[in-house]
């Protein structure tokens, strides 16, 4: 989902720099996505559940972890950028800003698929791995699975506006 919402980012994005109109309600609506989604529901599983665990199992070998955790710090200030351009409209800022957060979040993402698992998949004993994957699959209220239906129809009408999709 956050790759989805980074295209229909990148796609408002490239919009602005053709010089058409930024539609606010929209750009507000994927910002919040960032911060529900991205920030407060997928980095708070990470970074409450997954990564202390990953912490526990190397011991003191927690590098990989703790830059992720510095990269979510950044993609936060990415957020509050875009956010503060946009009350300012400073439309070339706030494209600049979207173009680093899209791209840091892609490698972000990128490094968590190719490191961060093959690590979590090599240090985590089968129980510690039960353990994480229980606690993950408790993180989610019915409320949260509710948000997260409406976010994914309001995604979907975002592709539709943006990429045709």
């Amino acid at each position: 989902m956050i790759l989805r919402t980074l295209d229909v980012l990148d796609a408002m994005c490239a919009g602005l720099e053709a010089g058409r109109q930024a539609d606010q309600q929209d750009i507000g609506q994927i910002l919040d996505f960032f911060r529900s989604f991205a920030d407060a529901h997928h980095q708070a599983k990470e970074e409450a559940i997954l990564f202390p665990a990953l912490k526990r199992a190397a011991a003191a070998q927690g590098r990989p972890v703790e830059h992720l955790s510095r990269e979510h710090d950044q993609e936060r200030s990415l957020v509050e950028d875009l956010e503060t351009e946009l009350r300012l409209a400073k439309l070339p800022e706030f494209v600049a800003s979207g173009q680093r957060l899209s791209s840091t979040l892609r490698n972000h993402m990128y490094k968590e698929d190719r490191i961060l698992f093959a690590e979590a998949e090599a240090i985590l004993s089968s129980e510690e791995d039960s353990v994480v994957f229980d606690s993950l699959s408790r993180f989610d209220t019915p409320l949260d699975r509710h948000e997260m239906e409406e976010k994914l129809k309001l995604l979907h009408a975002l592709e539709w506006k943006y990429l045709r999709k």
